[in-house]
């Protein structure tokens, strides 16, 4: 996922867009990984996960047509990339433990970018902060349960 540093033009916006673009990786990335894990357990994880995304995709695709706006898809070049370094990991299969290593990594990647995202926008309402906030807390959860199967 790109630099979610602020640029020019409104910061809601900006934030809404930066939020959408971690579910839209994390989905993806979640969907590119599940056919290759074998534990149960683990893939019940990461259908969870996956849900939690693709709901919080929907609820920001509303809270965006409220502002008139709609979000930025990721590039399709991110997500080749993206699906060829899973696949490139799991060409040869794939364990439990390399598994929840690549998850580890994209969600701490998506914790630091979301941490910029909103030390870097701080003009946005207090809710989207909490929203924000919400959404961190949330990621942290799921690494703590997911850093177990290392």
């Amino acid at each position: 996922m790109e630099d979610m540093e602020q640029v020019a033009g409104n910061p809601v916006e900006h934030v809404l867009n930066g939020f959408y673009k971690n579910a839209a990786v994390g989905s993806d990335s979640i969907s590119e990984l599940l056919p290759c894990v074998e534990d149960m357990k683990l893939r019940r994880e990461l259908f969870e996960q996956r849900a939690y995304y693709n709901d919080q995709k929907t609820e920001l695709r509303r809270q965006m047509a409220e502002i008139w706006m709609e979000p930025e898809e990721s590039g399709k070049m991110a997500k080749l990339c993206s699906s060829m370094m899973i696949r490139g990991k799991a060409w040869h299969g794939i364990t439990t433990e390399e598994a929840a290593k690549l998850m580890v990594e994209g969600t701490n990647m998506g914790i630091v970018q979301l941490h910029q995202l909103l030390n870097r926008n701080q003009n946005i309402p207090d809710e989207l902060r909490e929203q924000g906030e919400r959404i961190l807390v949330r990621e942290q959860r799921y690494l703590d349960r997911i850093t177990p199967y290392l």
